[in-house]
């Protein structure tokens, strides 16, 4: 071809150069603004927070082959915390390795995190529960994997990676959940699940002497009734009530200690507290007054248990992490502190806490090294060292069914021995009710009954719980 420029041009040939500078010019404006605009939204999206949800599309910067948008489908729509999700992504490249990356943040800041390694089928599709992931925080298919698997960042410094900080249980938790490919974000979805139902009503209760918060469907229309309890930590406990309103109760959350015009340990408690409880319950007009029970967690566990065996309008009982005995109870530095409970104003028998040379050995070398200390061996070694035969409950006068659930690695006290030994006492004294015990492998004292991250920092914590974050999470699915 003659290079332009050569000396035998025709006029003709000169003429038509001269056009097609002009219009090249032309092209080169109009591209060098189309690449000014792109670099000015791009700066422009960069400036913007993290958790926004502008971003440029993602197909912009992948090959050919994946220049696409991947969609997240989760159903249900708008999910409790306490319901099982099922996730899939579609418009992947096919056949590909994708990464599915979760995060949260708790309400003291910090961010927990998962992530699973998947290989996208031939038309680009990922279903989170059919498929195992090729690596990643968990192993096999699981579609709360990423929500149970999360870990936390160790920063800040002032929070609790131990668990997973929740402000209130009216607040959603929000999860960002992004699928990748070749470092490049193919597309996102943002999960927002609630531990209330919507339309449930909650009101303070404080009528004759007793505090708690009520929780109802709002539906107008008459339900069973459940009184929770909750452990050690004192006060109205944890959302268990709520979460039971959602599901059709009218539960009352009730503090029995720890909370304004109630003892402020857990000591000298009187049992009748829990019968004017439940006197106040069944006059709830649109509570079932026959259909009354009590839900108890931990030290609330053994008041479920004692005060049902005391009320025989109590007509079911679910214990978790339970005792079959009346322990000691503690004062504000948690030093044995005599007994928990009374009747009439007498303290009823109880078991004292014996700490032996072992455990004070066990205790002395943990608050050196820093590291948790299971207590379970100092209840062990106190029913060896006192005759518990006193401070039994007498579980056969519960009018009603009990459920017992408990973990095989409790390491705060002996749950699951200490269920078997109530399920003796129900048989051997012909209890005429269907009873029933699960206890659950891998699992330690905390049992939740929401879909929480459960793969916390433990390694500063005082004392030692059990469980690993696998075991735990199946017994989120029954439990």
């Amino acid at each position: 071809m003659e290079p332009y420029g050569g000396r035998n041009r025709s006029i003709e040939r000169r003429s038509t150069v001269k056009r097609l500078s002009r219009r090249n010019a032309q092209l080169v404006v109009t591209s060098s603004i189309l690449v000014i605009l792109l670099v000015s939204v791009s700066l422009s999206l960069r400036q913007k927070t993290k958790s926004t949800e502008l971003r440029f599309p993602s197909w912009i910067a992948l090959g050919a082959d994946q220049q696409q948008q991947a969609t997240f489908t989760v159903t249900p729509a708008h999910p409790l915390m306490d319901e099982r999700l099922a996730i899939t992504v579609s418009g992947l490249p096919p056949r590909r390795s994708i990464t599915i990356r979760a995060r949260s943040q708790a309400h003291d800041r910090r961010y927990w995190q998962s992530a699973a390694v998947f290989t996208s089928d031939p038309n680009g599709f990922i279903d989170l529960a059919a498929q195992t992931p090729l690596s990643g925080t968990y192993s096999g298919a699981d579609g709360m994997g990423l929500f149970w698997s999360m870990q936390p960042d160790m920063e800040p410094k002032n929070g609790d990676p131990s668990f997973f900080a929740v402000g209130g249980w009216f607040e959603p938790i929000f999860t960002e959940i992004e699928a990748i490919c070749d470092n490049h974000v193919l597309g996102s979805v943002r999960v927002e699940r609630h531990f209330v139902a919507p339309g449930t009503n909650a009101a303070a209760v404080k009528a004759d002497g007793i505090i708690g918060v009520l929780h109802k469907p709002g539906d107008g229309r008459r339900h069973a009734g459940v009184i929770v309890l909750g452990g050690s930590e004192g006060g109205l406990g944890g959302p268990e009530a709520a979460m039971l309103a959602a599901r059709g109760f009218a539960a009352l959350s009730l503090a029995y200690f720890g909370a304004n015009g109630l003892p402020r340990t857990l000591q000298n408690i009187p049992i009748e507290y829990f019968g004017k409880a439940v006197h106040w319950m069944r006059s709830v007009p649109d509570v079932d007054p026959e259909a009354i029970a009590l839900y108890g967690a931990s030290r609330g566990a053994e008041a479920a248990l004692m005060a049902a065996s005391m009320f025989p309008e109590i007509k079911a009982v679910v214990a978790r992490s339970p005792s079959h005995v009346r322990w000691e109870g503690a004062t504000a530095n948690q030093l044995p502190g005599g007994p928990v409970w009374t009747y009439e104003g007498k303290p009823l028998p109880y078991v004292p806490i014996h700490i032996g040379v072992g455990f004070a050995a066990r205790y002395a070398w943990s608050s050196v090294t820093r590291t948790p200390v299971a207590f379970a061996p100092m209840f062990c070694d106190s029913l060896a060292h006192f005759d518990p035969a006193p401070a039994e409950i007498q579980v056969e006068r519960i009018h009603g069914p009990l459920l017992l659930l408990s973990g095989n690695d409790d390491q705060i006290w002996p749950s699951s021995w200490m269920s078997s030994l109530i399920v003796e006492r129900l048989k051997r004294n012909r209890h005429p009710y269907s009873d029933e015990y699960v206890t659950y492998d891998g699992v330690g004292h905390w049992l939740p009954i929401a879909y929480e991250p459960t793969a916390g920092s433990r390694q500063n914590m005082k004392l030692r719980i059990g469980g690993t974050p696998e075991g735990t999470s199946k017994a989120q699915v029954d439990a």
